[in-house]
């Protein structure tokens, strides 16, 4: 039996879609605002000890909801664990 294309992507659109009204940063937690997806392109590419990595390779997800300030540090090389609420 092979997979309805159109089945599997609306199912994965709707994971990602409740991520994105959850209203939470993946990262740092900040519930309300605006929200961006980082998308990467393979899974096993991510490697490292930054804390984004680490937190898309333990969900076993290419992309990770973030609010608009952890989204602009991801890319210019800046958000840390320092930054992150325990």
């Amino acid at each position: 039996m092979t997979p309805i294309i159109g089945t599997y992507l609306r199912f994965s659109r709707s994971s990602l879609q409740q991520r994105l009204e959850a209203n939470v940063c993946e990262f740092c937690e900040k519930e309300g605002g605006f929200f961006e997806v980082h998308h990467v392109k393979k899974l096993k590419d991510v490697n490292g000890k930054d804390g984004w990595k680490q937190i898309m390779m333990a969900r076993k997800r290419k992309t990770m909801v973030l609010c608009n300030e952890c989204h602009d540090k991801l890319h210019a090389g800046k958000l840390s664990w320092t930054q992150k609420k325990f």
